[in-house]
């Protein structure tokens, strides 16, 4: 395992033989380790996990209170991005992120050969649903609708002490960020979407075509909110197929995935 100069971003299994690197940004409440097994499931990519401030290697630091502060130890390290081709991808509140950080790497000139995002709305589209700040037992009920929490954390209370707030934050943020809609990558952009996930509706879904001005592909896989996690292994199958015919392809040919 290794780490990026400041312990923002981690590599849990190098593959220096690999041509291409995954930066993954993880949701509400997660971190680094969420992608832990990205590297078996991918093995011609050397993944890369990003943590955000305030739980595992940037854990004491105060949580970010904004998305700028949460990219920009992550734009620190743009010698990381540039050394190789690179695709950013990012689920639920980590789509905002992975789009925020692949905007301005591309403001400087180190342009991500795509990006690739899942289980959010579009980046500019304001919150449809607003729980962030509810007493614990209403901001429960809404997490299970999204799949909830562990019972090993909610049967625990010093857990639950621990990642509520953590969750909260991440929650608040994503819930009040809304980009500009003048803000698009130049890269193709990737969407993926659950069929019973309750985070987004379809118009909300397909207004991310606003935030490229290259290719854009939609897919529709069966399941929830955390369909990346219970179907892993289908879903880095294809994932991996996308990346591998991204950066064999020019970036203005169609994409099938």
């Amino acid at each position: 395992m290794i780490f990026g100069k400041n312990k923002s971003t981690a590599c849990f299994t190098p593959n220096p033989r690999a041509s291409v690197r995954l930066f993954c940004f993880p949701c509400a409440g997660g971190g680094a380790s969420m992608y832990r097994r990205w590297s078996q499931l991918l093995p011609d990519v050397e993944v890369w996990a990003v943590n955000y401030p305030g739980r595992e290697t940037l854990h004491g630091q105060p949580f970010a209170a904004s998305i700028d502060a949460i990219i920009a130890p992550v734009l620190e390290q743009e010698e990381l991005f540039a050394e190789k081709p690179f695709v950013i991808y990012g689920h639920s509140f980590g789509s905002l992120v992975a789009f925020a950080a692949a905007f301005q790497f591309q403001q400087r000139s180190v342009a991500a050969r795509a990006l690739v995002v899942s289980a959010r709305r579009a980046p500019h589209l304001p919150a449809s649903q607003i729980f962030a700040d509810l007493p614990q037992q209403p901001f429960l009920v809404e997490l299970d609708k999204f799949g909830g929490m562990p019972d090993s954390i909610r049967k625990d209370p010093e857990m639950m002490a621990f990642y509520l707030p953590i969750i909260r934050a991440d929650l608040r943020l994503n819930e009040t960020s809304a980009l500009s809609p003048a803000d698009r990558i130049d890269a193709p952009l990737y969407l993926f979407s659950a069929s019973y996930d309750p985070s987004s509706s379809a118009s909300e879904l397909l207004a991310w075509k606003q935030s490229t001005n290259g290719h854009f592909q939609h897919r529709e896989y069966t399941g929830g909110h955390f369909f990346i996690q219970d179907n892993a292994e289908e879903f880095t199958a294809g994932l991996g197929s996308l990346i591998k015919t991204i950066v064999q392809e020019d970036d203005e040919d169609l994409i099938a995935f």
